[in-house]
């Protein structure tokens, strides 16, 4: 049997109807949504250097600025570097997106104190007084969260479970270095 030309170009169509009818499984989709991950791995890295009569730079950073997670998934964060860090729950709106917001972060001093440590007072030296904050249920799930990193090899790896509700984003910063910036998508 032979077909016509206008019967041959209905073939394909009619193909690609049949596999999105499927649920695009042959098209490798599996017609499922992707899973967030149940465990998630942040590193903190990178530190200052300067130039003599030049400059000086901070690159110390989140190596993994956006995290997708689970609800109740596990987040370890490893500090490579050689200063203290927080990661902290911010509010969208508290991000600084300027080096002036960043010199001038008053979520910052905000996080400091809720750690015990106050930022108009005298240096502080040593780890501070409360480690963990949790403003909400327990586990990260609220601006206001947040848990304080020692420098490598000196409690330089902490755990935390992100327990938000499935389709929240979760904004961090780190209290101490402000640029350092990220976001946990919670699936």
């Amino acid at each position: 049997m032979q077909l016509s030309n206008s019967r041959r170009a209905l073939i394909p169509l009619v193909l690609l109807a049949a596999l999105l009818a499927l649920g695009g499984s042959a098209l490798g989709a599996g017609g499922k949504k992707s899973k967030a991950p149940a465990k998630a791995k942040i590193t903190i890295k990178g530190g200052p250097s300067f130039k003599v009569n030049g400059f000086i730079k901070d690159s110390v950073h989140f190596g993994t600025a956006m995290v997708p997670v689970s609800s109740g998934a596990t987040v370890t964060l490893t500090n490579v570097s050689a200063d203290e860090h927080t990661l902290s729950i911010v509010k969208q709106s508290q991000v600084p997106h300027s080096l002036a917001q960043i010199e001038n972060c008053s979520v910052c001093g905000e996080i400091a104190k809720s750690h015990g440590v106050n930022p108009e007072g005298p240096p502080h030296s040593g780890p501070p007084p409360i480690p963990l904050v949790n403003v909400g249920a327990a586990g990260f799930d609220t601006p206001g969260d947040s848990i304080v990193i020692g420098p490598k090899g000196h409690g330089s790896q902490v755990t935390f479970k992100v327990t938000a509700a499935p389709g929240t984003t979760l904004f961090f910063i780190c209290a101490i270095h402000p640029w350092m910036q990220g976001r946990f998508l919670v699936k």
